[in-house]
């Protein structure tokens, strides 16, 4: 009878850097902390920051049957992405909604709202995408991260960023009125990202408030 607890099961760790990025590493620089240790016969090697075609059909398959507890793969093809815990470096990584409820609504009572920076997962803990600026000491970290199925017990990462949208301290005076005019614009557009389903002004607009502002 097959024992099934006995079957060793290999972590994939994919990981992609995209082409166009000047500020994100090289595969090269990237081997020097986080090698790949796939076998060069069976997947093909890095040239030229590209991997070039792997030599075995369902090549994942190898390294279960070898035992591996893990792979770190760069440079993956698609079916390769599609089975493993895949990591994006990204030249920029914006600000993004947070889900659970914490960037549904501008906290007015100190004027300041909630997002996400540097450190986006998403399909069921299946992929991520970390900005280029931190990759160093992220990477590691959000592959454990996944590993651990999403646990915020396992990771040192605190992705929430604050923003100040508003000073309420201010005075509607001729001083302070530059100041006022762009706060409002700044909440309006928070709420914009927040439900942009509810925006009220199209994006000419968005742009024409904001020439208002500047001149």
């Amino acid at each position: 009878m097959l024992d099934l607890a006995n079957i060793l099961f290999t972590v994939i760790y994919s990981i992609t850097v995209p082409d166009n990025c000047q500020s994100c590493p090289t595969y090269e620089e990237l081997n020097l902390i986080y090698p790949d240790n796939t076998n060069k016969a069976v997947s093909g090697e890095i040239i030229d920051n590209s991997r070039t075609a792997p030599n075995m059909k369902k090549d994942w398959r190898w390294y279960e049957q070898q035992g591996y507890s893990y792979v770190i793969y760069h440079d993956p093809p698609a079916d390769i992405v599609y089975r493993s815990l895949h990591i994006t470096i990204q030249p920029t990584l914006p600000p993004y909604k947070l889900a659970n409820g914490v960037s549904t609504s501008l906290n007015m009572t100190d004027g300041t709202v909630i997002f996400g920076s540097d450190r986006y997962v998403g399909n069921n803990c299946g992929s991520a995408s970390i900005s280029s600026k931190v990759w160093v000491s992220l990477l590691g970290d959000t592959m454990n991260y996944m590993n651990n199925r999403c646990d915020g017990d396992s990771t040192i990462f605190n992705s929430n960023v604050t923003y100040n949208y508003s000073d309420n301290s201010l005075t509607a005076d001729p001083w302070n009125e530059w100041k006022i005019t762009l706060q409002k614009y700044v909440e309006k557009w928070i709420n914009k990202i927040l439900y942009p389903y509810e925006s009220d002004l199209s994006d000419k607009e968005w742009n024409e408030e904001l020439e208002k502002i500047k001149n």
